[in-house]
C-alpha cells in the first residue's frame, strides 16, 4: 500500500473512533454525558401529602383525631391502651391505630370508639366487652351493627342503631345504664330508649327532641319537654329548650319552684262491658294484679338565666348572650360571672371557651381569671377536659395545650 493508502486508512480509523461511544475502560473514569443530550423522561411518583385533621377529641389523658384519609391518630397517656397501638407506653408523637374508614370518633375517660363506614363500631382502651377490661388495639364491639350515632359517657360507650335501638357497653348495669361500678358489661340493649340523639348518664333526648330521664336502677320516663336541643349533666341532667329556657331534673330543685316533669296523664279508658254472671258452682278466675309502675321521685326546675348553650364543665353554667353565666355556689338562685373575659363565646368544652375571633380562653376552677391560650388564633372547634384541650384551626392544624399553658402544633405524617 502506498503512502496515500496508509493516510486514507488512518483517517478512516480516526473517524470511526470519533463516532464510537467512549469506552468506560479507557482511563478508568465513567463515560461523560453530552450536555446537549435529550433528557430521559421518568414517571416519578408525586410526593405524598400529609393528611389533615377533620375532627379532634380529648379524653382524660389522651387525644385522638380523624384525618382526611379516614384514618385515626392518637397521642398522650396510654396506661389503659387508649392510643390503640398495642402498647401501654405514652407518646407525644401521634401513633396510628389499625383502623380505617372512620366516620366518627368519640373519647371517654380512658378509651376511644370509632364508627366505621360499614356501620360497625371498634373501640380501644379501658372499655372491655364483658371479659377484658382493657383493649390495646381497635377491637370490634361484638354484635353491634347498623349504627348511625355513637356516644361516650364516662367509662361507657353507646350506639344508636338505624332501626332506633340503643345499645351500651363498658361501665353499664344490666339495663345498659351508665354506672360508676366498673362492670364492663358486653353490649347491652337499653329498654325504654330509642332513636337517641343526645345522651348523658341519667338522661337522653330523642331525634324528635323529647327528654327522658331515669334514676339509678330505674326505668327511663318520658318527660313533657319536647323541644330540647342540648343536654348536659353535672350533679343532675339539664336540657336547653327552644327559646333558651334551661330545665334541670333532680330529686331536690336547686333553684326556683318545681315544674311539671311528666306529660299530662291520658284520659282513662272506658269501663269494660259487664260480664254475664258465672254459673253456680263455678268461681270466676282470679285476676292477676298488675305490678305498680316504678315512678322516679324527680322534679324539674328552671335556671334563672336564658341560654344559647350549656357549659357545665365550668360549674352549673350556661352561655347567655355569648357570655358565661353561672349559678352562685352559695346562693343558688343568683347568677355570677366567674371569668369576665369569657365574652363573645361561640362554644365551650371542658373549662375552655372558643371566642368569636378564633381565640381560646381556659379558666381553671378556682382561678380568678381565664387567660388566653397562646398560639391559638383561628380555632373553628375545640375539645377539652378540665386539665387539657385541643383546637382545630381553619387550616386543619391541631393545636393542644395542658391547663392554661401555650399550645403546640400536632404534626401528622403521611
Amino acid at each position: 500500500m502506498g503512502r496515500l493508502g496508509v493516510l486514507l486508512v488512518a483517517l478512516w480509523a480516526c473517524a470511526k473512533h470519533k463516532d464510537a461511544p467512549p469506552s468506560p475502560l479507557q482511563d478508568g473514569a465513567p463515560a461523560a454525558v453530552a450536555i446537549d443530550a435529550a433528557p430521559i423522561a421518568i414517571d416519578a411518583a408525586p410526593p405524598r401529602e400529609a393528611p389533615t385533621a377533620t375532627k379532634v377529641v380529648v379524653g382524660a389523658h389522651a387525644a385522638c383525631a380523624i384525618l382526611s384519609d379516614l384514618s385515626v391518630r392518637c397521642w398522650g397517656g396510654n396506661t389503659e391502651g387508649q392510643l390503640g397501638n398495642g402498647s401501654t407506653r405514652g407518646s407525644t408523637v401521634p401513633v396510628v391505630p389499625n383502623v380505617r374508614g372512620v366516620k366518627d370518633l368519640v373519647m371517654g375517660d380512658d378509651f376511644a370508639c370509632a364508627l366505621i363506614d360499614d356501620t360497625s363500631v371498634v373501640c380501644w382502651g379501658k372499655i372491655g366487652y364483658g371479659k377484658d377490661h382493657r383493649l390495646l388495639v381497635p377491637t370490634a364491639a361484638p354484635g353491634v351493627r347498623d349504627i348511625v350515632r355513637i356516644f361516650a359517657v364516662g367509662g361507657a360507650a353507646c350506639g344508636t342503631a338505624k332501626g332506633g335501638a340503643l345499645v351500651c357497653w363498658g361501665d353499664v348495669d344490666p339495663r345498659g345504664h351508665v354506672t360508676t361500678a366498673g362492670n364492663s358489661h358486653a353490649p347491652t340493649p337499653v329498654p325504654g330508649l330509642d332513636h337517641v340523639l343526645l345522651l348523658t348518664a341519667h338522661a337522653a333526648v330523642s331525634e324528635s327532641h323529647v327528654l327522658s330521664t331515669w334514676t339509678d336502677g330505674g326505668a327511663p320516663a318520658t318527660s313533657a319537654f319536647t323541644d330540647v336541643g342540648e343536654l348536659a349533666e353535672r350533679e343532675q341532667p339539664c336540657a336547653l329548650r327552644e327559646g333558651g329556657e334551661v330545665v334541670c331534673v333532680s330529686e331536690h330543685p336547686l333553684c326556683g319552684p318545681a315544674i311539671a316533669l311528666a306529660p299530662a296523664p291520658a284520659a282513662p279508658p272506658p269501663p269494660p262491658p259487664a260480664k254475664k254472671p258465672a254459673k253456680k258452682g263455678k268461681k270466676p278466675p282470679a285476676k292477676k294484679a298488675k305490678p305498680a309502675p316504678v315512678v322516679a321521685k324527680l322534679a324539674a326546675y328552671a335556671l334563672p338565666e336564658k341560654a344559647s348553650h350549656l357549659a357545665f364543665d365550668t360549674g352549673m353554667c350556661v352561655i347567655g348572650q355569648k357570655r358565661l353565666d353561672c349559678i352562685d355556689v352559695e346562693h343558688a338562685c343568683k347568677v355570677t360571672r366567674p371569668w369576665p373575659a369569657f365574652v363573645t363565646i361561640e362554644d365551650s368544652a371542658g373549662t375552655c371557651a372558643r371566642l368569636a375571633n378564633g381565640t381560646v380562653r381556659c379558666g381553671a376552677l378556682g382561678m380568678p381569671a381565664a387567660p388566653l391560650i397562646t398560639g391559638v388564633t383561628d380555632a373553628i372547634a375545640i375539645s377539652a377536659t378540665a386539665t387539657r384541650g385541643c383546637a382545630l384551626a381553619k387550616d386543619h392544624r391541631v393545636l393542644c395545650w395542658e391547663g392554661t399553658a401555650a399550645a403546640t402544633v400536632v404534626s401528622f405524617s403521611p
